[in-house]
């Protein structure tokens, strides 16, 4: 936490030093820090100045209003200074002892150097009086009834919580000074135009020293954190130091006071007029709760000694790291040594001598009157955060309030932000991710497509180009082709059966042949047959082509496994030229099994097309060779055209279908044809353009074997 000089509020937040965390929205008790915007601000109408946000802020983001720099004026101009250590001082701090802080201040400028605990003795014989039955009757008597609890004024949260969140018990505040401003009015009566400077380990107590009921009993307050600041700035450090004695009255029981329940010890052992009747509590739930029960008439003791801390050895600037039981024993051996060596009836007699410092006081309320929302109001703000009741709302307080309806009040009322819910953050959250996670595989999917379809473009490009130079090449061969043949099997005629030159005219005849059937799959290949489109039964057409290759040789050893969709509907498509995809694909199979394996044909009908696979169980197909399979002319066959796979492919394209393959090495591959369910009208009396072709295809599988 830091200081600041100036500041309409007494905390402010560092936007830069903020990370957002809510902590110090969770643990406040009144509710007064606001989610505005992205920023966090206090709400100084309902803040009380408890100071739990400073002492909890991991990132140290807030900062306060501090008499610091006024102090240093104070010693710049050599004023007369008392300073003012507060009774939690041993306990709190660990730079020096008390006596050696004495020493510490007295050195940079301060003129005297008190115990506050003075003013708590102070305090405690007020209490005393306010605490017996004829003290009650004269003090309460306007409220009608002599027995009305009375509750401490002694912790100034405490009084702000009351004057700002329990109007209706402000009447039951003990009309009495706080230590601190009872020791202030003793300096002033005693040191009249000098400076009070009050030390302490309370946030809250800067706020009651301008309070207008109590304000001009203390100039400035300073942490017990800043004097060692100030020490370690204006003066010769912390070592070496000897103990000085304080000034000012000497405390008696005042000294027990920072610890819970210190209050009432320190009115003495005669103290027993109504013991069973007091409650004493501290910490801010008991502390806030012991006031709400208060105001509803559960509790009914006579006096509350409430402390929102641990008592003030529990305070927000705490310089001593210690467990709260350890600053305890502090206190106890403290009084205890301190009262061993002092003359008991002399400070008696002393504090007698103050008996007419006026240590009353008054309290007004701060109340801050919100707008009541009305239930649609209250219902709209908990349909935002999905917390509807019965069965939505969570009440898990990780918004700082104790149930949802709560918070949603605190939203319509302009105190909170309806976005400040975790489990609702945690849940838009989850949806911005899945929204995202969506849009990710969508771009995914779009920018595959748009892979492939660059790719088939560049395929179809190339392909036109192969199939120009194709037909032109054909076209020129074959001429020459025919003439070959022609006057070969003239010269085959001429010959005698033993003639030993017959063999190689046969050669040149049966090459001749195998060179035409080479010329017409380029001229079918640029061709790109003209589709005669009709209805056809896909699983008729696989019968029909198993039907011309089941009883060739190569299929002796192969088992055919059909598993055909009786319900497959009827397509639009050209029989002949899916009857030539399917018999390349099978005869591809075939051979890459040897003539020994298995062919598995499946079809079955998804989404507005069918699909037929044909496995084998062949050796697969290497990964280097699968991204070549339907380019023309590759092939792996010592006598293959590299045209089969190709030109199959062409016409599944012209279909407006696709060809996707599967493969794994030793196990097989998987050809999967696609062909849309259509009409008669999506199909044209000419050849299917070629930029029509499906983008989805991809070669995943085994290579050309035809």
């Amino acid at each position: 936490m830091l200081r600041r000089k100036q500041s309409a509020s007494a905390i402010e937040i560092s936007d830069r030093k903020c990370r957002h965390c809510f902590f110090c929205i969770q643990i406040c008790p009144a509710k007064a820090i606001k989610l505005e915007k992205d920023t966090l601000r206090i709400l100084p109408e309902r803040c009380v100045l408890c100071g739990s946000c400073l002492k909890a802020c991991p990132q140290q983001a807030l900062s306060y209003r501090s008499g610091y720099e006024k102090v240093k004026e104070f010693l710049a101009n050599q004023e007369r200074i008392v300073a003012v250590l507060d009774p939690a001082f041993p306990a709190v701090f660990e730079a020096a002892s008390p006596r050696q802080t004495v020493t510490a201040l007295k050195q940079i400028g301060f003129t005297e150097v008190w115990e506050g605990a003075v003013g708590a003795d102070l305090v405690s014989r007020a209490y005393h009086k306010q605490l017996t039955l004829d003290g009650l009757a004269r003090e309460h008597t306007e409220y009608g009834e002599a027995y009305k609890p009375l509750i401490s004024s002694f912790c100034p949260v405490i009084v702000f919580y009351v004057q700002k969140y329990f109007t209706q018990l402000i009447p039951t505040l003990a009309p009495i000074v706080s230590p601190m401003i009872a020791a202030g009015r003793v300096a002033r009566y005693i040191r009249p135009g000098w400076k009070v400077v009050y030390i302490t380990s309370c946030f809250a107590q800067m706020k009651e020293a301008v309070a207008p009921e109590v304000a001009g009993a203390i100039d400035e307050v300073i942490t017990i954190k800043e004097v060692k600041d100030l020490v370690d700035e204006l003066g010769r450090g912390w070592s070496g130091l000897e103990e000085t004695d304080f000034d000012g009255p000497r405390p008696y029981l005042g000294t027990v006071v920072p610890v819970v329940g210190g209050l009432y010890r320190s009115m003495g052992a005669n103290f027993d007029v109504m013991m069973d009747d007091v409650s004493v509590t501290g910490g801010p739930k008991r502390a806030i709760g012991a006031l709400g029960q208060v105001a509803t008439g559960y509790i009914n003791a006579k006096f509350l000694d409430l402390v929102y801390c641990e008592g003030c050895i529990d305070g927000p600037f705490v310089e001593r790291d210690l467990f709260l039981i350890g600053r305890r024993q502090i206190i106890a051996r403290y009084a205890e040594i301190y009262l061993g060596k002092q003359n008991i009836p002399k400070i008696m007699a002393e504090l007698d001598t103050l008996r007419e410092i006026d240590l009353r006081r008054t309290f007004v309320s701060m109340e801050e009157q919100l707008p009541t929302p009305t239930e649609e109001q209250i219902r709209v703000i908990l349909k935002k955060i999905d917390k509807l009741p019965p069965n939505r709302n969570l009440d898990c307080r990780a918004c700082g309030y104790p149930t949802c309806r709560d918070k949603a009040i605190a939203v319509a009322q302009g105190i909170a932000e309806a976005d400040m819910c975790l489990p609702y953050l945690l849940e838009q959250s989850k949806r911005i991710y899945q929204q995202l996670e969506k849009s990710h595989r969508e771009l995914q999917f779009s920018h595959q497509q748009l892979e492939q379809a660059q790719s088939q473009l560049i395929r179809t490009e190339k392909l036109a180009s192969l199939g120009q130079l194709a037909a032109g090449v054909a076209h020129e061969i074959n001429n020459p082709l025919g003439t070959i043949t022609i006057y070969a099997h003239l010269l085959m005629k001429g010959m005698d059966k033993d003639d030993p030159r017959r063999e190689d005219v046969e050669l040149i005849v049966n090459e001749s042949i195998r060179a035409k059937e080479i010329v017409q799959g380029l001229l079918s290949f640029a061709r790109e047959t003209k589709l005669r489109p009709g209805p056809v039964n896909v699983n008729d057409l696989i019968e029909d082509v198993l039907g011309l290759v089941i009883n060739q040789s190569l299929f002796h050893n192969i088992k055919i496994k059909k598993s055909l969709f009786q319900g497959l509907p009827t397509i639009v498509a050209d029989e002949t030229q899916l009857k030539q995809v399917f018999l390349n694909i099978i005869l591809n199979a075939a051979q890459a099994m040897e003539g020994n394996g298995k062919l598995s044909m499946t079809t079955t009908a998804e989404r507005k097309q069918i699909k037929v696979k044909i496995r084998d169980t062949g050796p697969g197909i290497p990964p280097e060779v699968v991204k070549n399979i339907f380019s023309p002319f590759f092939t792996t066959k010592e006598k293959g055209t590299g045209l089969g796979l190709a030109i199959s492919y062409g016409i599944i394209e012209r279909h407006s279908g696709k060809i996707d393959v599967d493969t794994e090495l030793g196990k097989g591959s998987t050809f999967v044809v696609s062909l849309p369910i259509s009409t008669g009208e999506e199909q044209s009396g000419d050849d299917v353009r070629l930029d029509r072709i499906g983008l989805q295809n991809t070669a995943s599988g085994r290579g050309d074997h035809g």
